[in-house]
């Protein structure tokens, strides 16, 4: 069995042994918590770019 397969039977399990109630909240835990990584990542890859840039002006200078 591989990780995918195992994956996905550990999700069906989940979400079968949750009430009507707990999966409407872990599913706006769930849809916070991607909302909270899409905004860290587009800060990351602002920080990234304002990052190279700075070293690519460092590097005319030195």
């Amino acid at each position: 069995m591989n990780s995918t397969t195992l994956l996905v039977s550990f999700a069906i399990l989940l979400v079968n042994s949750m009430s009507s109630r707990e999966f409407r909240y872990f599913t706006h835990e769930f849809d916070d918590f991607t909302r909270e990584f899409r905004y860290f990542t587009r800060e990351f890859n602002d920080f990234t770019r304002e990052f190279r840039r700075f070293t690519r002006e460092f590097n005319v200078f030195s």
